[in-house]
């Protein structure tokens, strides 16, 4: 059965009044609970879908980190880089480590849920 329009319009509401951080933060915590999934379900199916979202994940922030116009400092940017060929290199793996990965995406999830330093101040 597909949504009704207004579940589509109630969804769009909740997430317009959030922060891109929030939408970016759900998206590690969403990530984190499938490479769990993966690790403790153990299906094909799991690990596969596990697999390719991770994979789709680090290389999107991968792309983002080194986009000229991505405000980040240089060296967190570096740092972030490295981060993901580490996850990437572990999801090419044969026994591929979930648990690994789910602790780098709870990792970027807790720096996206941290209060942003008034730099005003």
């Amino acid at each position: 059965m597909l949504a009704s329009p207004k579940a589509f319009q109630a969804y769009r509401g909740v997430q317009a009044t959030r922060t891109p951080r929030e939408q970016e933060a759900e998206v590690f915590a969403t990530a984190a609970g499938r490479m769990r999934l993966a690790a403790t379900e153990g299906t094909d199916m799991a690990r596969l879908r596990a697999r390719h979202d991770a994979r789709r994940l680090f290389l999107t922030l991968r792309l983002s980190m080194m986009d000229p116009a991505n405000q980040l400092p240089a060296p967190l940017r570096a740092s972030v880089v490295s981060v993901c060929d580490a996850a990437l290199r572990e999801v090419e793996e044969e026994k591929t480590d979930f648990e690994f990965l789910a602790g780098i995406c709870d990792d970027f999830r807790a720096g996206l849920s941290t209060p942003v330093a008034d730099s005003a101040g």
